[in-house]
């Protein structure tokens, strides 16, 4: 495959090749200089930002062609059904969280304009994370795709800052380290999940039924934090409630197994709100890591036999997906 060097890709042709490299290896032999000539006819006479655009695109397809995130596999429509409940999940958690900073403040309350260059970062947070993802799932419930997408990866990165920002403040200590990035994590995987759900199942605008499943779903966010008990400390201990919000909705996912798309979608949505915090509850409940290593074996062993299991179903069957979108919740 010959790929050619385009002006509009800043000079080089490193842009483009990079985003063909995350393609499989043998659809970019076939489909190569089809897709370099695509980019070129659709690049002409663009602008760097609409040209750098194209190259996240065309990269973010390779990326979901290699992970079975396309339109025609299980697994993505199983993202694309997810992906609006996983907005208004996100939405109700932090919309919960904000509330509560609000009502029981700390000493210095999170909103607070920072005073040094090292206070910045949570500052960013807290606001990134009030604001986002409500952006997030209003441009959902307005039909509004590809804004929704931008807000998925600004939900992302807030998370990612907050990750980063505890690793940073917490280490060595992976006991603060854990409990710090705990309150990240929901934004992270959320973020990441609408990303790179296949856009072009999704519904252009949520019908009646739509509205109020993404309106459940956040109901359903806000309930999780508060059976996390608003990442207090008192709920440290409760183990029973750590373990439950973990496997329930691991093995929601075994529906998608048997074409069952709809209870699936919810236990994925619901997954990321509960992993974070609840690996950590169930760490601090158990008394260490080595304590807890028969769980996580059990639970990586079942995402990785649910992945198997898509997989096998995703090449016996198509399980409905049509131009429209994939209507199995709404």
């Amino acid at each position: 495959m010959t790929i050619q060097t385009f002006p509009g890709v800043m000079g080089e042709p490193v842009a483009l090749r990079a985003a063909l490299m995350l393609y499989p290896a043998r659809y970019r032999r076939e489909r190569g200089d089809e897709l370099s000539a695509v980019f070129a006819d659709s690049t002409a006479g663009t602008s760097r930002l609409a040209t750098a655009r194209e190259v996240l695109d065309l990269g973010a397809y390779g990326l979901r062609m290699r992970t079975g995130l396309t339109a025609s596999s299980v697994v993505g429509q199983l993202f694309a059904l997810a992906a609006p409940l996983v907005a208004g999940a996100v939405a109700g958690l932090c919309a919960a969280y904000t509330v509560d900073q609000v009502v029981n403040p700390a000493w210095v309350p999170a909103w607070t304009p920072p005073d040094r260059i090292g206070e910045v970062p949570a500052f960013v947070w807290f606001l990134g994370q009030a604001l986002l993802p409500l952006l997030l799932v209003a441009a959902v419930l307005a039909g509004r795709r590809r804004e929704a997408r931008y807000a998925a990866f600004g939900v992302a990165g807030v998370g990612a800052l907050g990750v980063l920002t505890a690793a940073v403040q917490h280490t060595p200590s992976l006991w603060w380290f854990l409990a710090r990035s705990g309150e990240s994590t929901p934004l992270l995987l959320a973020g990441l999940l609408f990303a790179f759900a296949p856009q072009e199942l999704m519904e252009e605008r949520p019908d009646a039924r739509g509205r109020i499943a993404v309106l459940a779903a956040a109901a359903g966010g806000a309930l999780i934090l508060t059976a996390e008990g608003f990442y207090s400390s008192f709920g440290l201990l409760d183990r029973d409630a750590a373990v439950a919000l973990l496997l329930v909705p691991a093995a929601a996912l075994l529906f998608a197994a048997r074409g069952r798309l709809a209870p699936a979608a919810i236990g994925l949505a619901a997954l990321p709100m509960t992993l974070g915090f609840n690996v950590f509850r169930t760490w601090q409940s158990v008394g260490g890591m080595w304590r807890m290593a028969p769980l996580t074996v059990a639970v990586v062993v079942g995402l990785v036999a649910t992945g198997w299991m898509l997989r096998r179903a995703g090449d016996g069957r198509r399980t409905g997906a049509g131009a429209g979108g994939v209507r199995s919740l709404v």
